[in-house]
């Protein structure tokens, strides 16, 4: 059994990913109109029986990649239980189905009780990577944090006006170092575009990546 403090990490492959895919499609018909409220226990009531149904296939489906000690440490977690839990995952999701998908919701949900989910959908394959040079952005915030740093050294050390724009100059300068140095390394998968470092594979799909 997992420790209630324990930061557990999974990560699931295409083939998981596509199971449980496959069972959302096949399932999806029943949940789409589905109406429920939550009971002073915390249990869902559903108006109909289907939804009740389809909840519990979907949540077999998950079951079948998840280790027993991942899916029983979210139970514990929450306090509520994993058949119950995953059934608010499902309701916290079903409003915004159009803008977010199940996995992603379940990710966000399980990331709350300590259980870093990874879906590495492009595990195994080759992806490239798209390089950009820093936007404005570094430019303002070099800018911007060097003014601060003016600002308070004026305040708590009495610095004359000059220094002070010596040390409000220095973050722009900065900033454009970094701007003209710096290159910015991205996932090229368009349904990903994570930010990478130095990885060889990348933290959010999977891929494999050149340096």
């Amino acid at each position: 059994m997992a420790s209630k403090h324990e930061n557990l990490t999974i990560v699931l492959g295409p083939a998981d990913i596509r199971g449980i895919t496959n069972a959302l499609d096949l399932l999806m018909p029943w949940l789409n109109d589905s109406k429920f409220h939550v009971l002073p226990n915390g249990n869902l009531e559903f108006t109909d029986d289907e939804p009740v149904q389809a909840i519990d296939l979907l949540r077999s489906s998950v079951e079948n990649v998840l280790p027993v000690e991942i899916y029983e440490h979210l139970g514990e977690h929450s306090g509520l239980g994993w058949n119950v839990f995953f059934g608010h995952v499902v309701a916290w999701w079903l409003p915004q189905k159009r803008h977010m998908g199940l996995l992603r919701a379940f990710v966000d949900r399980a990331a709350l009780h300590g259980v870093d989910l990874r879906l590495h959908w492009n595990q195994g394959r080759d992806i490239d990577v798209t390089r950009v040079k820093p936007d404005g952005g570094a430019l303002v915030t070099g800018g911007v944090i060097s003014v601060i740093v003016a600002i308070l050294m004026s305040k708590v050390f009495s610095i004359n006006e000059l220094f002070a724009l010596l040390i409000a100059a220095s973050g722009v300068v900065a900033g454009r170092i970094y701007q003209r140095v710096a290159v910015l390394r991205f996932c090229g998968d368009h349904l990903c575009r994570a930010a990478l470092g130095s990885e060889t594979s990348c933290p959010s799909c999977g891929g494999e990546t050149d340096l």
